[in-house]
């Protein structure tokens, strides 16, 4: 039951967050807002797919290509936002800090490969690791700024904090606790809920409208 209603709650979430993305675009015209839309949309119909499937089946789909491919969409996505909304200055910035990325995620690699799918694993970790490197260095530069730049600290903030959650999700689903509320695989996915419908907001103050 609480699996159900995890789901059910995500799918709701997003299902309002691409909503408010699609009206922002309407409203703008701005190529961030359609970028937004189309991350959270794709992201969207991979919860979509795990959550028809779970209410019809009564248990997680044991074939997971279709939430997959959403997932890797939506990323694609999302990084290619990422670049829209950064200047050529900062795509330039580096920064010894951005090592502290595949420091924390290539540990985590290691232990997703002993628990499920190689080719998968890789491609997701490869991902997060790329996303979470530029919005590393994207902060860094953002916070030295002293003009509308200086707003994208917040958009790097929630990209960074997405990742995060995503790989305490990850993690957790490897020593699988419980159906209940005290496995916290269910927390973090609450938690990646919220600060995924936070990405609206924080992409407004990115763009400045």
């Amino acid at each position: 039951m609480i699996e159900l209603f995890d789901n059910f709650f995500q799918l709701l979430v997003i299902a309002l967050a691409t909503i408010g993305s699609v009206f922002a675009f309407y409203k703008s015209s701005k190529q961030a807002y359609f970028l937004l839309a189309c991350f959270f949309g794709t992201f969207m119909l991979g919860s979509y797919y795990w959550t028809l499937h779970f209410l019809l089946f009564k248990y997680t789909p044991q074939v997971f290509y279709v939430s997959d491919l959403a997932w890797v969409a939506s990323t694609m996505f999302l990084l290619t936002l990422q670049f829209n909304l950064s200047t050529a200055e900062e795509r330039k910035f580096k920064h010894p800090a951005a090592w502290l990325v595949p420091l924390f995620c290539l540990p985590q690699l290691f232990l997703y490969l002993s628990h499920g799918d190689i080719l998968f694993n890789l491609v997701i970790c490869g991902l997060t690791m790329v996303l979470a490197w530029f919005s590393t260095l994207g902060l860094i530069y953002a916070r030295r700024q002293s003009s509308q730049e200086r707003q994208m600290q917040f958009f790097h903030s929630g990209v960074l904090l997405i990742i995060f959650l995503q790989y305490c999700l990850w993690t957790s689903s490897c020593f699988w606790v419980s159906d209940t509320f005290t496995n916290p695989y269910f927390w973090f996915d609450f938690l990646l809920t919220v600060s995924l419908f936070a990405l609206l907001p924080l992409t407004k103050k990115a763009v400045g409208s």
